[in-house]
Protein backbone atom coordinates (compact mmCIF):
# COMPACT_ATOMS: atom_id res chain seq x y z
CA UNK A 1 0.00 0.00 0.00
CA UNK A 2 3.10 2.00 0.99
CA UNK A 3 4.31 1.75 -2.89
CA UNK A 4 0.63 2.55 -4.13
CA UNK A 5 -0.16 5.32 -2.49
CA UNK A 6 3.69 6.77 -3.36
CA UNK A 7 2.58 5.78 -7.22
CA UNK A 8 -1.05 6.43 -7.99
CA UNK A 9 -1.44 6.05 -11.87
CA UNK A 10 -3.30 9.47 -12.06
CA UNK A 11 -1.71 9.18 -16.25
CA UNK A 12 -3.26 6.35 -16.78
CA UNK A 13 -6.81 7.45 -14.81
CA UNK A 14 -9.60 4.82 -15.85
CA UNK A 15 -9.60 1.15 -14.17
CA UNK A 16 -5.67 1.83 -12.95
CA UNK A 17 -7.08 4.18 -10.78
CA UNK A 18 -9.97 2.33 -8.98
CA UNK A 19 -8.08 -0.36 -8.46
CA UNK A 20 -4.87 1.39 -6.81
CA UNK A 21 -7.89 3.07 -4.55
CA UNK A 22 -9.29 -0.19 -3.73
CA UNK A 23 -6.25 -1.84 -2.93
CA UNK A 24 -5.60 1.34 -0.27
CA UNK A 25 -8.38 0.59 1.11
CA UNK A 26 -8.64 -2.77 1.64
CA UNK A 27 -4.94 -2.75 2.80
CA UNK A 28 -6.60 -0.24 5.46
CA UNK A 29 -9.26 -2.26 6.31
CA UNK A 30 -7.16 -5.37 7.35
CA UNK A 31 -4.48 -3.31 9.12
CA UNK A 32 -4.10 -0.99 12.12
CA UNK A 33 -2.55 2.15 12.78
CA UNK A 34 -2.02 5.72 11.74
CA UNK A 35 -1.02 4.72 8.59
CA UNK A 36 -3.72 2.09 7.56
CA UNK A 37 -5.88 4.56 8.49
CA UNK A 38 -4.37 7.23 6.05
CA UNK A 39 -4.38 4.56 3.19
CA UNK A 40 -8.18 3.87 3.36
CA UNK A 41 -9.16 7.19 3.78
CA UNK A 42 -7.28 8.13 0.54
CA UNK A 43 -8.56 5.00 -0.82
CA UNK A 44 -12.15 6.42 0.25
CA UNK A 45 -11.46 9.78 -1.26
CA UNK A 46 -10.36 8.12 -4.85
CA UNK A 47 -13.91 6.41 -5.09
CA UNK A 48 -15.67 9.23 -4.37
CA UNK A 49 -13.95 11.00 -6.97
CA UNK A 50 -13.76 7.59 -9.62
CA UNK A 51 -16.42 5.78 -9.67
CA UNK A 52 -19.54 8.79 -10.34
CA UNK A 53 -17.06 9.59 -13.42
CA UNK A 54 -16.16 5.23 -14.45
CA UNK A 55 -19.31 3.51 -13.61
CA UNK A 56 -22.64 5.25 -16.43
CA UNK A 57 -25.75 5.20 -15.42
CA UNK A 58 -26.76 1.96 -16.55
CA UNK A 59 -24.62 0.54 -14.07
CA UNK A 60 -21.49 -0.35 -16.92
CA UNK A 61 -17.94 0.70 -16.68
CA UNK A 62 -16.90 3.28 -18.89
CA UNK A 63 -14.32 1.55 -20.94
CA UNK A 64 -16.95 -1.06 -22.19
CA UNK A 65 -15.04 -4.10 -21.61
CA UNK A 66 -16.82 -6.75 -19.71
CA UNK A 67 -13.66 -8.25 -18.21
CA UNK A 68 -12.64 -4.76 -17.16
CA UNK A 69 -16.49 -4.16 -15.27
CA UNK A 70 -16.32 -7.69 -14.29
CA UNK A 71 -12.90 -6.99 -12.30
CA UNK A 72 -13.70 -3.93 -10.80
CA UNK A 73 -16.97 -4.66 -9.49
CA UNK A 74 -15.35 -7.98 -7.97
CA UNK A 75 -12.50 -5.51 -6.36
CA UNK A 76 -15.77 -2.97 -5.08
CA UNK A 77 -17.23 -5.75 -3.78
CA UNK A 78 -14.09 -7.45 -1.87
CA UNK A 79 -13.35 -3.50 -0.47
CA UNK A 80 -16.98 -3.47 0.75
CA UNK A 81 -16.80 -6.51 1.98
CA UNK A 82 -13.44 -5.89 4.16
CA UNK A 83 -14.61 -2.62 5.25
CA UNK A 84 -17.74 -4.32 6.82
CA UNK A 85 -15.49 -6.79 8.69
CA UNK A 86 -13.56 -3.76 10.20
CA UNK A 87 -16.44 -2.07 11.76
CA UNK A 88 -16.45 0.39 8.88
CA UNK A 89 -19.59 2.21 7.67
CA UNK A 90 -19.70 1.16 4.05
CA UNK A 91 -20.17 4.71 2.14
CA UNK A 92 -23.65 4.33 -0.13
CA UNK A 93 -21.78 5.44 -3.31
CA UNK A 94 -19.92 2.32 -3.09
CA UNK A 95 -23.06 -0.07 -2.44
CA UNK A 96 -25.39 1.82 -4.87
CA UNK A 97 -22.53 1.42 -7.52
CA UNK A 98 -21.81 -2.22 -7.03
CA UNK A 99 -25.57 -2.70 -7.04
CA UNK A 100 -25.72 -1.21 -10.58
CA UNK A 101 -22.71 -2.93 -11.46
CA UNK A 102 -24.20 -6.06 -10.37
CA UNK A 103 -27.26 -5.70 -12.55
CA UNK A 104 -25.22 -4.72 -15.58
CA UNK A 105 -22.90 -7.98 -15.30
CA UNK A 106 -26.61 -9.54 -15.08
CA UNK A 107 -27.75 -7.93 -17.87
CA UNK A 108 -24.68 -9.18 -20.90
CA UNK A 109 -24.68 -12.65 -18.79
CA UNK A 110 -24.86 -14.86 -22.09
CA UNK A 111 -26.55 -18.45 -21.76
CA UNK A 112 -23.39 -20.42 -21.23
CA UNK A 113 -22.59 -18.07 -17.78
CA UNK A 114 -20.01 -15.91 -20.64
CA UNK A 115 -20.11 -12.35 -21.66
CA UNK A 116 -19.58 -10.36 -25.17
CA UNK A 117 -16.20 -10.06 -25.90
CA UNK A 118 -16.49 -6.48 -27.09
CA UNK A 119 -13.46 -4.73 -27.37
CA UNK A 120 -11.05 -5.75 -24.93
CA UNK A 121 -12.42 -8.15 -23.50
CA UNK A 122 -11.49 -11.86 -22.77
CA UNK A 123 -12.50 -15.00 -20.61
CA UNK A 124 -9.58 -15.24 -18.63
CA UNK A 125 -9.27 -12.01 -18.20
CA UNK A 126 -11.66 -11.10 -15.48
CA UNK A 127 -13.57 -13.03 -12.70
CA UNK A 128 -16.38 -15.70 -13.62
CA UNK A 129 -19.56 -13.49 -13.78
CA UNK A 130 -21.63 -16.10 -12.08
CA UNK A 131 -19.23 -16.03 -9.59
CA UNK A 132 -19.37 -11.88 -8.93
CA UNK A 133 -22.87 -11.93 -9.32
CA UNK A 134 -22.65 -15.04 -6.38
CA UNK A 135 -20.91 -12.49 -4.34
CA UNK A 136 -22.94 -9.83 -4.55
CA UNK A 137 -26.07 -11.80 -3.55
CA UNK A 138 -24.13 -12.56 -0.30
CA UNK A 139 -23.60 -8.99 0.45
CA UNK A 140 -27.02 -8.55 -0.08
CA UNK A 141 -26.52 -5.91 -3.04
CA UNK A 142 -27.97 -8.08 -5.72
CA UNK A 143 -31.07 -10.19 -6.51
CA UNK A 144 -31.75 -12.97 -8.81
CA UNK A 145 -35.27 -12.47 -9.24
CA UNK A 146 -35.15 -8.82 -10.21
CA UNK A 147 -32.64 -10.03 -12.87
CA UNK A 148 -32.51 -8.11 -15.98
CA UNK A 149 -31.05 -11.27 -17.25
CA UNK A 150 -34.17 -13.36 -16.60
CA UNK A 151 -35.42 -15.51 -18.98
CA UNK A 152 -38.20 -14.06 -20.81
CA UNK A 153 -41.64 -15.41 -20.30
CA UNK A 154 -43.03 -16.72 -23.24
CA UNK A 155 -41.86 -13.96 -26.13
CA UNK A 156 -38.76 -12.47 -27.08
CA UNK A 157 -37.62 -9.83 -25.28
CA UNK A 158 -34.95 -6.92 -25.33
CA UNK A 159 -32.94 -5.27 -22.85
CA UNK A 160 -31.26 -2.05 -23.52
CA UNK A 161 -28.25 -0.71 -21.63
CA UNK A 162 -28.42 2.94 -22.74
CA UNK A 163 -25.33 4.41 -21.63
CA UNK A 164 -23.33 1.63 -22.59
CA UNK A 165 -24.75 1.92 -25.91
CA UNK A 166 -25.56 -2.02 -26.01
CA UNK A 167 -28.84 -3.82 -26.36
CA UNK A 168 -29.44 -7.32 -25.55
CA UNK A 169 -31.68 -9.59 -27.67
CA UNK A 170 -33.33 -12.92 -27.06
CA UNK A 171 -35.50 -15.11 -28.43
CA UNK A 172 -38.32 -17.43 -27.46
CA UNK A 173 -36.58 -20.59 -28.37
CA UNK A 174 -33.18 -19.06 -26.91
CA UNK A 175 -31.49 -17.22 -29.01
CA UNK A 176 -29.22 -14.46 -27.80
CA UNK A 177 -27.69 -11.61 -29.13
CA UNK A 178 -25.76 -8.90 -27.74
CA UNK A 179 -25.74 -5.66 -29.98
CA UNK A 180 -22.48 -2.84 -29.61
CA UNK A 181 -23.91 0.77 -30.66
CA UNK A 182 -21.98 2.34 -28.32
CA UNK A 183 -19.41 5.18 -28.39
CA UNK A 184 -15.87 4.47 -28.11
CA UNK A 185 -15.57 4.55 -24.69
CA UNK A 186 -14.57 7.80 -22.13
CA UNK A 187 -13.17 10.73 -24.33
CA UNK A 188 -9.81 10.68 -22.89
CA UNK A 189 -9.03 6.84 -22.05
CA UNK A 190 -10.53 5.07 -25.15
CA UNK A 191 -7.63 2.48 -25.33
CA UNK A 192 -9.69 -0.80 -24.64
CA UNK A 193 -12.10 0.16 -27.76
CA UNK A 194 -11.69 -1.47 -30.99
CA UNK A 195 -12.96 -0.06 -34.33
CA UNK A 196 -15.93 -2.23 -34.62
CA UNK A 197 -19.56 0.05 -34.54
CA UNK A 198 -22.92 -2.04 -35.41
CA UNK A 199 -20.56 -5.21 -34.62
CA UNK A 200 -22.89 -8.04 -32.51
CA UNK A 201 -22.19 -11.71 -31.30
CA UNK A 202 -25.51 -14.52 -31.24
CA UNK A 203 -25.88 -17.50 -28.96
CA UNK A 204 -27.75 -20.26 -30.55
CA UNK A 205 -28.77 -23.10 -28.62
CA UNK A 206 -26.71 -21.94 -25.52
CA UNK A 207 -23.26 -21.41 -27.35
CA UNK A 208 -21.55 -18.76 -28.51
CA UNK A 209 -22.12 -18.65 -32.19
CA UNK A 210 -21.33 -15.68 -34.52
CA UNK A 211 -18.13 -14.37 -32.86
CA UNK A 212 -16.12 -11.57 -32.01
CA UNK A 213 -12.51 -12.01 -32.98
CA UNK A 214 -11.73 -11.38 -29.10
CA UNK A 215 -7.74 -10.66 -28.39
CA UNK A 216 -4.95 -12.24 -28.69
CA UNK A 217 -2.54 -9.89 -27.08
CA UNK A 218 -1.96 -6.09 -25.80
CA UNK A 219 1.95 -6.49 -27.34
CA UNK A 220 1.73 -3.80 -30.16
CA UNK A 221 2.41 -5.74 -32.80
CA UNK A 222 0.38 -6.93 -36.70
CA UNK A 223 -2.04 -9.16 -34.12
CA UNK A 224 -2.78 -6.27 -31.81
CA UNK A 225 -3.76 -3.94 -35.06
CA UNK A 226 -5.79 -7.10 -36.22
CA UNK A 227 -7.74 -7.66 -32.88
CA UNK A 228 -8.94 -4.13 -33.17
CA UNK A 229 -9.72 -4.06 -36.60
CA UNK A 230 -12.72 -3.10 -38.70
CA UNK A 231 -12.36 -6.09 -40.68
CA UNK A 232 -12.27 -8.44 -37.66
CA UNK A 233 -15.81 -7.52 -36.30
CA UNK A 234 -19.00 -8.48 -37.50
CA UNK A 235 -20.11 -5.37 -39.51
CA UNK A 236 -19.17 -3.33 -42.59
CA UNK A 237 -15.49 -1.69 -43.30
CA UNK A 238 -15.80 0.93 -45.90
CA UNK A 239 -12.70 1.84 -48.04
CA UNK A 240 -10.46 -0.78 -46.37
CA UNK A 241 -10.09 1.67 -43.41
CA UNK A 242 -11.36 1.18 -39.94
CA UNK A 243 -14.15 2.75 -39.01
CA UNK A 244 -12.40 4.42 -35.52
CA UNK A 245 -8.61 5.21 -36.40
CA UNK A 246 -7.60 2.75 -34.30
CA UNK A 247 -3.09 2.36 -34.20
CA UNK A 248 -0.42 1.53 -31.88
CA UNK A 249 -1.34 -1.08 -29.00
CA UNK A 250 -4.42 1.24 -26.69
CA UNK A 251 -4.45 4.37 -29.20
CA UNK A 252 -7.48 5.85 -31.02
CA UNK A 253 -7.90 8.92 -32.89
CA UNK A 254 -10.61 9.79 -35.25
CA UNK A 255 -13.50 7.98 -33.60
CA UNK A 256 -17.40 6.93 -34.53
CA UNK A 257 -20.16 8.17 -32.94
CA UNK A 258 -23.05 5.59 -32.81
CA UNK A 259 -26.45 5.78 -31.85
CA UNK A 260 -29.45 3.63 -31.18
CA UNK A 261 -32.29 4.81 -34.03
CA UNK A 262 -35.00 2.35 -32.76
CA UNK A 263 -36.19 -0.83 -30.82
CA UNK A 264 -39.09 -2.78 -31.63
CA UNK A 265 -40.49 -5.92 -29.40
CA UNK A 266 -42.94 -7.66 -30.84
CA UNK A 267 -44.90 -10.98 -30.47
CA UNK A 268 -42.65 -13.16 -32.97
CA UNK A 269 -39.78 -11.32 -32.62
CA UNK A 270 -37.53 -8.42 -31.27
CA UNK A 271 -35.83 -5.77 -33.55
CA UNK A 272 -32.93 -3.11 -32.94
CA UNK A 273 -32.15 -0.06 -35.67
CA UNK A 274 -28.71 2.05 -35.27
CA UNK A 275 -26.11 4.50 -36.98
CA UNK A 276 -22.63 5.14 -37.18
CA UNK A 277 -20.78 8.04 -38.44
CA UNK A 278 -16.93 6.75 -38.62
CA UNK A 279 -16.76 7.12 -42.65
CA UNK A 280 -17.79 10.96 -42.65
CA UNK A 281 -14.02 11.48 -43.68
CA UNK A 282 -14.56 9.51 -46.68
CA UNK A 283 -16.02 11.05 -49.84
CA UNK A 284 -20.28 11.52 -49.59
CA UNK A 285 -19.67 11.27 -45.95
CA UNK A 286 -21.27 7.73 -45.80
CA UNK A 287 -23.00 6.52 -43.01
CA UNK A 288 -23.37 2.81 -42.28
CA UNK A 289 -27.17 2.35 -40.84
CA UNK A 290 -27.63 -1.40 -39.35
CA UNK A 291 -31.43 -3.02 -38.02
CA UNK A 292 -31.02 -6.87 -36.31
CA UNK A 293 -34.10 -8.42 -36.21
CA UNK A 294 -34.11 -12.14 -33.97
CA UNK A 295 -37.24 -14.43 -34.75
CA UNK A 296 -37.35 -17.91 -33.08
CA UNK A 297 -35.28 -19.73 -35.48
CA UNK A 298 -34.05 -16.47 -37.45
CA UNK A 299 -32.05 -13.67 -37.60
CA UNK A 300 -32.49 -10.94 -40.51
CA UNK A 301 -29.44 -8.25 -40.83
CA UNK A 302 -30.47 -5.55 -42.88
CA UNK A 303 -27.66 -2.83 -43.62
CA UNK A 304 -27.48 0.32 -45.44
CA UNK A 305 -24.97 2.71 -46.31
CA UNK A 306 -26.75 6.10 -46.56
CA UNK A 307 -24.37 8.50 -49.56
CA UNK A 308 -20.77 8.02 -50.48
CA UNK A 309 -18.77 6.92 -53.08
CA UNK A 310 -16.31 3.93 -52.36
CA UNK A 311 -15.87 0.14 -52.05
CA UNK A 312 -17.00 -2.05 -49.12
CA UNK A 313 -17.02 -5.50 -47.16
CA UNK A 314 -19.68 -6.82 -44.99
CA UNK A 315 -18.54 -9.89 -42.79
CA UNK A 316 -19.90 -12.43 -40.39
CA UNK A 317 -17.32 -14.59 -38.20
CA UNK A 318 -18.79 -18.09 -36.75
CA UNK A 319 -17.29 -20.20 -34.31
CA UNK A 320 -16.30 -23.36 -36.85
CA UNK A 321 -17.22 -26.37 -34.36
CA UNK A 322 -21.07 -24.47 -33.73
CA UNK A 323 -21.47 -24.02 -37.47
CA UNK A 324 -20.82 -27.61 -37.86
CA UNK A 325 -22.27 -29.38 -35.49
CA UNK A 326 -25.55 -26.59 -35.13
CA UNK A 327 -27.13 -26.53 -38.82
CA UNK A 328 -26.55 -23.16 -39.24
CA UNK A 329 -27.24 -21.29 -42.59
CA UNK A 330 -25.83 -18.33 -43.22
CA UNK A 331 -27.31 -16.32 -46.88
CA UNK A 332 -26.50 -13.29 -48.64
CA UNK A 333 -28.61 -10.17 -49.61
CA UNK A 334 -27.61 -8.36 -52.35
CA UNK A 335 -24.03 -9.77 -51.22
CA UNK A 336 -22.46 -12.21 -53.35
CA UNK A 337 -20.38 -14.29 -50.19
CA UNK A 338 -16.66 -16.11 -50.28
CA UNK A 339 -15.97 -18.04 -47.58
CA UNK A 340 -12.40 -18.63 -45.75
CA UNK A 341 -10.93 -20.25 -42.58
CA UNK A 342 -10.09 -17.89 -39.69
CA UNK A 343 -9.45 -17.57 -35.64
CA UNK A 344 -11.05 -15.87 -33.10
CA UNK A 345 -9.55 -15.28 -29.51
CA UNK A 346 -11.94 -16.34 -26.35
CA UNK A 347 -9.00 -16.54 -24.22
CA UNK A 348 -5.62 -14.75 -24.71
CA UNK A 349 -3.44 -16.39 -26.80
CA UNK A 350 -5.76 -19.19 -27.39
CA UNK A 351 -7.02 -19.16 -30.65
CA UNK A 352 -10.07 -20.68 -31.96
CA UNK A 353 -11.20 -22.09 -35.31
CA UNK A 354 -13.54 -19.76 -37.10
CA UNK A 355 -15.13 -19.62 -40.83
CA UNK A 356 -15.68 -16.03 -41.89
CA UNK A 357 -18.38 -15.55 -44.41
CA UNK A 358 -17.40 -11.97 -46.61
CA UNK A 359 -19.06 -9.97 -49.01
CA UNK A 360 -17.81 -7.35 -51.43
CA UNK A 361 -19.36 -4.45 -53.05
CA UNK A 362 -19.47 -0.94 -54.45
CA UNK A 363 -20.90 2.01 -52.86
CA UNK A 364 -22.52 4.09 -55.05
CA UNK A 365 -24.22 6.68 -53.66
CA UNK A 366 -25.99 4.47 -51.50
CA UNK A 367 -26.54 0.40 -50.87
CA UNK A 368 -29.24 -1.70 -49.63
CA UNK A 369 -28.07 -5.75 -48.11
CA UNK A 370 -26.82 -8.13 -45.68
CA UNK A 371 -26.88 -11.01 -44.33
CA UNK A 372 -29.79 -14.10 -43.27
CA UNK A 373 -29.26 -16.55 -40.32
CA UNK A 374 -31.23 -19.55 -40.16
CA UNK A 375 -30.87 -22.68 -37.41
Amino acid sequence: CRAIALGLELHLLGNHLVENAIGLVCGGAVTEGLEAEAWWKLGSALLAWQLPEQFLADGGHFELSASYHLALTAALLEAIELTRASGREVPELWRTTAERALSWAAAVRAPDGTYPLFNDAALDAAPELDDVLGLGEELGLFDPARSPGAAPDGAPSLHRLAATGWVILRSVAGAWLAFDAGADGASYQPGHVHADALTFELWIGGERAVVDYGVSSYKADRDREETRATRAHNTIELGGVDSSEVWSAFRVGRRARAEVRRIEQARAHVAVEAEHDGYRFLPGAPVHRRALELSERELAIHDEIIGGRTSACSRLRLDEAALRTGSIAIEGRALTLDRSSGVWFPRFRQPQAAVVFAGSFQVRGGFRGGFRVRW
